[in-house]
């Protein structure tokens, strides 16, 4: 730690994961989503059914449950819980500590931060209370994307395929990006197949291989189901189009999402074909922000924190790199504390409910299409 902002922002983030702790000792029985993952583990060891009826509860693929594990053993109940999201929250820290460090690299002094890292956080941070008060996947999947795409932008392919089993662990539609990297980069492909294997023994982990088998049969039955949720209060693109009164009728949600699946392929080829593998990282990045958000059935607004890391990395890149880019870097600051609008009290949450933040990100989109200067790693460098 060479400077006084670095301490800076590691107090604000140690202030936070504090209140969030003190919060949950004093209130154990508000513990947002984690009773499920917990409630999985145990029935997964019991050998009874994980997957309930409906388009709610453990929404995981069986490793999820079998990982989970150690959380759930911790005693008392509580420790699990602070745990748990102790883990998301660091590895978050560490994702943007190392955005951070990308912005600083210009100074070729590794290590050093100076105020970026503060801001860094001062940005992201917001987005991600609400995940980080329930508990839920979102932190560590957000954290997960981060050093993904850090990995594939120096191609440290086999670190990158761990990455994103890692993500499919935490939530199916990790699927999108798997598949667009998959598609794009060929030298990912076989540490990805040998990483999925992985992830299908993983998911056998139990003395009964029937009964395992079973689970995997019905969390594709519950997977098919969820994603095509009736009477959910969906915070993406068509939550804001249904906000505004508008019909939304089955086959052009279907075909919107549709749509941008493939945008997203042809985005990232030609991001590929025009910069290399550093460009169609950050192609990775924008389009998977995107697909988990906006274009994301199953999208809460807590979902926001998948993005807020990118808005806050060129919102600094703006400040620092872009000449008369200042009022772009102030846009995406506004738009990252925009993103803390479930947290501003009850009356700011019921006006902005479902609508704000889909419409937040789809206004700032397009400024987050270039890739920054400094994202680009010099012919020969990588990363320590």
């Amino acid at each position: 730690m060479r400077n006084r902002w670095n301490v800076v922002a590691i107090l604000v983030l140690g202030f936070v994961f504090a209140g969030m702790s003190l919060y949950l000792i004093l209130n154990p029985e508000r513990t947002g989503v984690v009773p499920n993952y917990r409630q999985a583990s145990a029935h997964w060891w019991a050998s009874q059914n994980i997957y309930e009826p409906g388009t709610h509860g453990f929404l995981y693929a069986p490793p999820f449950a079998v990982l989970f594990t150690p959380f759930h053993l911790l005693a008392p109940a509580v420790l699990g819980e602070i745990i748990w999201r102790l883990a998301g929250f660091v590895f978050f820290a560490w994702g943007l500590w190392r955005l951070a460090e990308v912005l600083y690299a210009r100074n070729g002094q590794p290590g050093t931060t100076g105020t970026i890292f503060l801001w860094m956080v001062c940005l992201a941070l917001p987005a991600s209370l609400a995940s980080i008060h329930n508990g839920q996947t979102n932190l560590p999947l957000s954290a997960a994307l981060i050093h993904l795409c850090l990995a594939i932008r120096c191609s440290r392919w086999n670190l990158a395929a761990l990455l994103l089993t890692l993500a499919l662990v935490l939530k199916p539609i990790s699927l999108a990006p798997w598949l667009l990297a998959f598609a794009v980069f060929h030298p990912i492909r076989i540490p990805l197949l040998t990483c999925l294997l992985g992830l299908g023994i993983v998911g056998f982990t139990h003395p009964s291989p029937g009964y395992a088998s079973g689970q995997w049969i019905d969390f594709w039955e519950k997977l098919i189901h969820s994603y095509t949720p009736e009477n959910l209060r969906v915070s993406d693109l068509f939550g804001l189009w249904e906000k505004a009164g508008m019909p939304n009728p089955f086959p052009l949600n279907s075909l919107t999402r549709f749509v941008a699946a493939i945008s997203a392929l042809w985005f990232i080829f030609w991001k590929y074909r025009r910069g290399g593998v550093s460009n169609a990282s950050w192609g990775l990045w924008f389009a998977t922000a995107l697909i988990w958000t906006i274009f994301n059935p199953r999208a809460e607004t807590n979902s926001y924190v998948l993005v807020s890391p990118l808005l806050a990395f060129v919102a600094v890149s703006d400040w620092r790199e872009v000449k008369g880019g200042r009022w772009k870097g102030a846009i995406l600051a506004i738009a990252c504390i925009g993103l803390m609008c479930d947290g501003m009290g009850k009356a700011i949450y019921l006006a902005t409910d479902v609508w704000l933040k889909p419409l937040i990100v789809l206004l700032v989109s397009p400024l987050l299409f270039r890739m920054p200067d400094l994202w680009k790693v010099e012919s020969g460098r990588r990363e320590s």
